[in-house]
């Protein structure tokens, strides 16, 4: 297709059709020029000039400008240091982590009563040498009723025999 003819008005008006939603009256844009040009615009500016430069603005406006950077490179300037920023909080930070720490520790301790404790417990306490067992302690402490006295009754004398001949123990060094 030819680009001239791409860009014509009435290609346009094929593609997209006459009702685009915007619309001027006729004679709309010669209106508005008579109308701008019988408006007496220009003569109602003012005739004098209303603002003006002092004399020889321009050519010390330099020097003022340096002057002014010279004085405030002069001013001290207050510098704060970060790491002394940082180094005031270090003290309120380790008081709030060991309050925290104790509060946490504190609130989270479980009372363990004898209730509590399994039979595991106690074994495996005993297992890992934190307790010492003394047979008078156990002698008091068992019960001889929990005991009984047909556990060694149920084992037969085959068996026992059978055991001991199958180990790999010698003999001789069972006292």
């Amino acid at each position: 297709m030819n680009k001239e003819l791409k860009h014509t008005i009435d290609f346009l008006n094929q593609k997209v059709g006459k009702n685009t939603g915007f619309s001027t009256p006729e004679n709309y844009f010669q209106e508005a020029e008579e109308i701008l040009s019988s408006i007496n615009f220009v003569n109602s500016l003012p005739k004098e000039k209303a603002f003006t430069a002092p004399t020889s603005y321009f050519e010390n406006v330099d020097d003022s400008i340096l002057e002014r950077l010279a004085s405030e490179k002069n001013k001290e300037v207050k510098i704060i240091s970060l790491k002394e920023r940082f180094l005031q909080y270090i003290p309120m930070a380790a008081a709030a982590s060991v309050l925290l720490f104790i509060g946490i520790n504190y609130f989270n301790t479980q009372k363990t009563t004898f209730d509590d404790i399994t039979i595991t417990d106690i074994e495996s306490w005993y297992e890992n040498g934190y307790g010492e067992t003394y047979t008078e302690e156990l002698a008091a402490a068992i019960n001889t009723s929990d005991i009984e006295e047909d556990l060694f009754a149920s084992i037969s004398d085959e068996s026992l025999e059978n055991y001991i001949l199958d180990s790999t123990t010698p003999i001789n060094d069972i006292e």
